[in-house]
């Protein structure tokens, strides 16, 4: 499972800057020799924005989209007091990692070069994702080292309401469809069908364990969570039955 074993930073990347969004993550090497971006809770948006990128990235590769992979990261006290922008000062925590993508730029807001590569089939799972977890503030990661592949990436504004959610809003939106303003055209008709049949085979017990090593003192409590698997089990089937429509169109 994607985040379950936990790695540390090394060292901050030199010379890259900060990324341009409110969070402002930043590429650290850590101790399995990859570069990351990170984003902990002391962020400048905010302690829920992290639990929203690992939720969201969790989820979206347990159904094998094409989301990047995630992992919780180890500030270690070494790396503390370093300061990432005015006024943002790094700390001793566990931070959200998101696996640095080679050649890529960011994109937004739509999506392009479906005809490129796998990206007929990533942005179908795009499309599943954006609506089964309420997505927002639409950004996307492209490969253009690699044939231009897309990546679902920075869901910090999934949710109802983003970083701000409630388990009582969560509740009241359950049966609200959220669709992307994405055009579906040429989209992978078999993707959006394979991805229809994982939603409705989920089982609860395989989404709670996906969410289930979050970190204690992240601000999700154990109700937290089950309100966030009470709202993708019940979404997973009447999101796959508006894929479907989708696919037989």
């Amino acid at each position: 499972m994607d985040g379950a074993a936990r790695i540390e930073a090394r060292y901050r990347v030199p010379g890259v800057p900060h990324g341009a969004g409110g969070s402002k993550p930043f590429l650290v090497v850590a101790n399995d020799e990859r570069r990351y971006w990170l984003k902990p809770p002391n962020n400048p948006q905010g302690p829920m924005v992290p639990v929203n990128e690992q939720i969201v990235a969790r989820l979206g590769r347990l159904v094998a989209l094409a989301t990047c992979e995630a992992h919780l990261v180890t500030i270690p006290a070494v790396l503390a007091g370093i300061e990432i922008a005015p006024g943002y000062v790094l700390v001793e925590c566990i931070a959200h990692g998101s696996l640095a993508v080679d050649g890529a730029i960011e994109q937004m807001p739509q999506l392009g070069h479906r005809a490129d590569d796998e990206n007929a089939v990533r942005h179908a799972g795009f499309l599943a994702l954006y609506d089964w977890l309420w997505g927002g503030d639409d950004q996307w990661l492209r490969a253009t080292s690699d044939s231009n592949r897309y990546y679902s990436h920075d869901h910090g504004h999934y949710f109802p309401n983003g970083p701000t959610w409630t388990s009582e809003g969560l509740a009241a939106n359950q049966d609200v469809p959220h669709p992307s303003g994405q055009s579906t055209d040429s989209l992978d008709r078999g993707e959006l069908t394979r991805i229809a049949d994982c939603l409705c085979a989920l089982t609860r017990e395989e989404i709670a364990a996906t969410l289930e090593n979050i970190p204690a003192d992240w601000p999700v409590d154990a109700t937290a969570r089950a309100a966030v698997v009470d709202f993708a089990v019940h979404r997973a089937p009447h999101v796959a039955s508006r894929l479907r429509v989708v696919a037989s169109a």
